[in-house]
């Protein structure tokens, strides 16, 4: 018969080895979003960067105050991302719910951007026949949301229907390359 610290060394090397594997999932989780937010922050520098060198170039008062508006928001994400600030953090995310919370204007906000930004980008699609909603959602995946997201985000049920219009519409394939990584392979 097995005593009774016998038992209980098994027991507590059982749970040492539990919260050493807990620990080590939880550390590599860590390590991943701590990754991601890099990533993000890397990308929104950039982001900004490109607003703010686009600003300065364009010339309609309209779009000047709209990419002044993303670049400040993009300026203030990094900020609170960099100091740890939440509140500052909640308050930049609120008032990207309400940009993006008006659905047309953002988007068709979204399709000005790209004209200035992208020229040959939206006449590359312009000439295979798009239209100016299906432009829109070319640059909601030119932003880098994915099929999903951008369904979720516009409420429309046929967007794999119209995806592959767009599809068609360029030329696309069924087995050819994604529709965002071709939309992405048209930024210059």
């Amino acid at each position: 018969m097995l005593g009774w610290k016998f038992i209980l060394s098994i027991v507590l090397l059982a749970a040492l080895i539990l919260i050493i594997v807990l620990q080590s999932l939880w550390i590599a989780r860590y390590k991943k979003s701590q990754r991601q937010a890099q990533d993000l922050i890397k990308t929104l520098e950039m982001e900004r960067a490109m607003l703010v060198r686009l600003r300065d170039q364009v010339e309609y008062k309209d779009i000047r105050q709209l990419l002044e508006r993303r670049a400040s928001l993009i300026g203030r994400l990094l900020v609170a991302g960099i100091s740890g600030d939440s509140q500052q953090h909640e308050s930049v995310l609120e008032e990207v719910g309400s940009l993006v919370a008006e659905r047309e204007t953002f988007m068709q906000d979204n399709l000005q951007l790209y004209e200035r930004w992208q020229p040959a980008m939206i006449a590359r699609l312009r000439e295979c026949g798009l239209t100016d909603e299906e432009l829109q959602i070319c640059c909601l995946y030119a932003m880098g949301l994915n099929g999903k997201a951008i369904q979720q985000y516009t409420g429309d049920g046929r967007h794999y229907q119209n995806v592959g219009l767009i599809r068609k519409k360029l030329g696309l394939g069924e087995h050819d390359k994604n529709i965002d990584g071709y939309i992405k392979s048209l930024i210059k």
